[in-house]
Order: C-alpha cells, then sequence, then structure tokens
C-alpha cells in the first residue's frame, strides 16, 4: 500500500512537471512567435489570433484552453468511462493554471528557428514526462481516443496525426506558410524528444538467470521485490544437465537490486540482462480499450 501510494505521488509529481514545462513551451516559444503545434495548444493559439484580428480582443490562452478542454473530457468520460481520464483531468486542469501564471515570464521573439528549436524541445520533455505519468495532457489525444472507440480499424497514431495536420493548416492560414513551415519542425523536435523520455527512461529489463540454486533466488526475487518468475526448461550441453532458466521482468531502477540478490545467493550464477521497449501486465502497464 505504502509502494502504491508512493508510485501514485511520484506519477502525480511527474505530471505536474511536465505540464509546467508545456505550459512554458507554448507561452516563451509558440505563442510569442506565431507557431502553432496541433492539439489543443495549436487551436488557442489560432483563436487567440483571430480574436485581435476580428474583434481587437486578446482571450487568454489558458481560458480558452480551458473552453475546449472540458468538453472533451465530458465527452471522454461518457465515451470511455472515469478510469480513461484519471490523471488527465489533473495535467489538463493545471495546464490551463501555468498558462496564466507562464505569462508573466520573459517571451522569446527572435530567431524563429531558434524557437521552433527550443519549443519544440521543451514541449517533447514536458509531454514525455506527462505521458511517464501515465496520464495525456488532454485535448486532442482526447478527442483521438473517442474517434478510435467507434474507429478501431484506424490507429491513434494516424487519427492524431490527421487532427495535428488540420490544426497546423489553420495555423498556416492565420499567420503565413514560413511560420507553418518552423511549426512542422517543431512538431518533429517534439516527436523525438518525447520518444526518447518515453522509451529512454521507460525501458523495462528482461533477465535470465541460470544457477544450480534457481529455487533460492526465484523466492527471494519473488519475496524482495514482488517480481513474478516463470522458470524455463533448460539443458546445458556441455555437461548435459536439465537446469531451470528464470525468466522476469524488471524495471531499469530494480535492475542493481536483482543482480546483488543473485549474486548473494550463488556468485557463479549466469545472468544476462536484455533492454525491453515496452511490457505490458500486471506490475507494469495495462492498456485498457
Amino acid at each position: 500500500m505504502v509502494l502504491t501510494d508512493k508510485r501514485q505521488f511520484f506519477d502525480f509529481f511527474v505530471v505536474m512537471v511536465g505540464t509546467f514545462l508545456t505550459a512554458v513551451a507554448v507561452v516563451m516559444f509558440f505563442d510569442a512567435n506565431g507557431l502553432v503545434l496541433g492539439g489543443v495548444s495549436g487551436i488557442s493559439i489560432v483563436i487567440k489570433e483571430l480574436g485581435k484580428m476580428f474583434f481587437g480582443v486578446e482571450f487568454p490562452l489558458s481560458v480558452i484552453s480551458l473552453f475546449i478542454n472540458v468538453p472533451l473530457l465530458v465527452a471522454a468520460y461518457i465515451v470511455m468511462g472515469r478510469d480513461f481520464i484519471g490523471k488527465t483531468v489533473f495535467s489538463t486542469i493545471l495546464f490551463s493554471l501555468f498558462l496564466e501564471t507562464s505569462k508573466f515570464l520573459p517571451v522569446y521573439k527572435g530567431e524563429l528557428m531558434l524557437s521552433a528549436i527550443y519549443g519544440g524541445a521543451i514541449l517533447g520533455l514536458g509531454s514525455g514526462l506527462i505521458l511517464r505519468g501515465h496520464a495525456t495532457s488532454g485535448g486532442s489525444d482526447l478527442l483521438a481516443a473517442i474517434i478510435y472507440k467507434y474507429n478501431s480499424h484506424i490507429s491513434i497514431s494516424k487519427i492524431l496525426f490527421v487532427i495535428d495536420a488540420v490544426v497546423i493548416a489553420m495555423g498556416l492560414f492565420v499567420f503565413g506558410i514560413e511560420k507553418s513551415m518552423y511549426s512542422v519542425i517543431s512538431v518533429f523536435i517534439c516527436t523525438k524528444v518525447a520518444g526518447g523520455i518515453i522509451d529512454g527512461i521507460g525501458f523495462a529489463k528482461a533477465v535470465f538467470i541460470i544457477s544450480d540454486k534457481s529455487d533460492e533466488i526465484s523466492e527471494s526475487l519473488m519475496k524482495d521485490l514482488k517480481r513474478g518468475v516463470t522458470a524455463l526448461k533448460g539443458k546445458g550441453m556441455y555437461t548435459n544437465n536439465d537446469k531451470d532458466v528464470l525468466l522476469c521482468v524488471f524495471s531499469q531502477k530494480e535492475i542493481s537490486i536483482v543482480k546483488e540478490i543473485v549474486m548473494n545467493i550463488d556468485s557463479s550464477a549466469f545472468m544476462m540482462v536484455t533492454d525491453i521497449k515496452e511490457v505490458m501486465g500486471e506490475g507494469f502497464v495495462t492498456y485498457k480499450l
């Protein structure tokens, strides 16, 4: 229970940091220079500019974002259920608050390329952290999930691509083709950085262990780390002896503990550790459609 509470707290903290970074990127680089990315942030920047052009009114980004996200959250709750939106409610509300507070930060109005690069990198870092905290930033993610619910033959990535393309196209008509081209660069950088955060930090490790003390090792791993262990039947071709090959999956931060446990029990054990890009199931990530 204590571990669960700590994990929940850590997830919320990571989501908070990620949300703050996304808000900073939007205010300091994108809104200040008329760069439009996909999602609610991009739509909000476009609506803000249209308000100035046609009505002479500059609507706050925080208010626009909230007005767009709230209906999407309600729709996602109705269609997908309470479990789906989870921490997304937290990140969505927090995003609007951070947009409001971030407007007091100094903004960068200079080279568009620098804005695209740094804005994309910071936004990617923030987005990656939000996803690492098992949440989403709301907006287009929620809309994509709702569409996917009724059109499961289309991948979510394709749906998101179409949504983002439409938003960037809106930015093209409002801010011009040059800024839209820089926006595409930002999207590319953001995607790469976010992917690096999700995959690089999130790698799980598969561990294969061959030992004469496999029962003792597996018992210790299950007891101390609360991880499942599977025994595969193996045979040493040199010795012609049958042996159990233990297979288990751990998070990256647990590997040092695993090595210590194994070496303390059997210093001659053979152990192979390899990266896993994605793992689903009990103790890791559970995907619900």
